[in-house]
């Protein structure tokens, strides 16, 4: 059972839902749709759970990774789970299913299922027709700009972000696409020009990342001025880190899973069988002397492929953070020692016992910074 709360489209869920299995998140399917306002029956001939949510039918199986949505089958990244007789599903996946988002804000999980799905929209000449399913609230933005309007709760599946089309020129127009992350395709037929986006490119796929949280149960690692522990800000990085690196395709080993004390050796021989190609290990830095500060990142000596990984994460965290550079080092960490035929690094963010950059390190949006550093690092090292 997890600490954080868990919100679902900015209703808080029961007490306990929330879970960790090997660093991914849990949750009790019927307590996060009973948020929702919707309903959930289990039927025991065909061992599976059925939802009703506005105009959604979503019919989880006790086991696999297998879910229907709407009639659509879809699979899961991660299987389900019974914990003490209650289904539990990843919060990840169920996210990706309804086109939603999840995040990690503070001490707070934030799930946001949209209510509604734009589906199309149709030009005419003397209109325009926004199609979507379910219950879509439609109003208008205000501001500088009347005509704008909001579509409350509302998602959609394609990768474009703004569409504008605007009159130049006399007998010309502009048309500005913009696609997160594609190459549009361009192919013009008799009757008008076809737009397309080929799917995302999965740049990780076949890599196997090991991510260790550093420290944890009773061993805290550095304590903050404000009383912040390392252990817990690592576990946030680590948790904030894996969704991209799964998003790209990679499978994500949790070395440290919820706040678990493992030894040294543990760590080490669970990254070791994993298979692995790289091990990165969270940690944050203390000192006696209370202005230290600064970010470093340390290799084994005689590890060229952790050196080259050191590196990338030290640039890409400086950065990112703005941190002074404190180098890329050589250390004889047992995590890394143990390692030595693979890219294993230690990465050291910053110092919890200098105030100003303890107060820099734990706002949200640094440790979102920090888990996107480490993400483009590791995209540098394998391309």
């Amino acid at each position: 059972m997890s600490r954080t709360m868990l919100m679902v489209n900015g209703q808080v869920v029961e007490q306990g839902a929330l879970m960790y299995f090997a660093g991914t998140p849990y949750a009790q399917l019927r307590l996060v749709f009973q948020a929702l306002g919707g309903t959930v029956t289990w039927q025991n001939a065909e061992a599976q759970a059925v939802v009703t949510w506005r105009n959604n039918l979503l019919i989880v199986p006790a086991t696999g990774r297998h879910i229907t949505l709407n009639g659509q089958q879809r699979t899961f990244a991660e299987a389900h789970r019974i914990i003490e007789g209650r289904l539990c599903v990843s919060l990840e996946d169920l996210a990706r299913a309804f086109l939603g988002s999840l995040r990690m804000e503070g001490e707070a999980l934030y799930l946001f299922l949209p209510v509604g799905l734009l589906t199309g929209i149709s030009i005419g000449s003397e209109s325009l027709v926004l199609h979507w399913t379910g219950q879509v609230k439609a109003s208008p933005l205000g501001g500088d700009d009347p005509s704008a309007l909001s579509l409350q709760g509302t998602s959609w599946g394609m990768p474009l972000r703004r569409v504008i089309i605007e009159q130049a020129l006399e007998g010309h127009l502009i048309v500005r696409l913009e696609a997160e992350g594609r190459e549009l395709d361009f192919n013009t037929g008799e009757q008008g020009l076809r737009v397309s986006w080929p799917g995302r490119p999965q740049k990780l796929r076949g890599f196997i990342i090991a991510l260790d949280a550093g420290h944890g149960g009773k061993q805290p690692g550095a304590v903050g001025v404000s009383g912040v522990l390392e252990k817990d800000l690592a576990r946030q990085v680590v948790d904030l880190l894996r969704v991209p690196l799964r998003a790209a395709g990679a499978e994500v080993v949790d070395i440290r899973q919820g706040d678990e004390h493992v030894s040294l050796n543990d760590r080490v021989n669970r990254s070791r069988m994993s298979r692995a190609s790289i091990f990165i290990s969270v940690h944050y830095n203390a000192h006696e002397r209370r202005t230290a500060n600064g970010t470093e990142t340390f290799h084994a000596a005689g590890n060229v492929l952790g050196a080259r990984l050191a590196a990338l994460v030290q640039e890409e965290l400086l950065g990112a953070l703005q941190l002074r550079d404190r180098g890329v080092k050589v250390a004889a960490f047992h995590v890394l020692r143990g390692q030595p035929s693979i890219a294993a690094v230690l990465a050291e963010i910053g110092f919890l016992t200098n105030p100003e950059e303890e107060e820099f390190l734990i706002r949200p949006a640094t440790l979102q910074k920090t888990a996107e550093a480490l993400y483009r690092a590791i995209v540098r090292y394998f391309s």
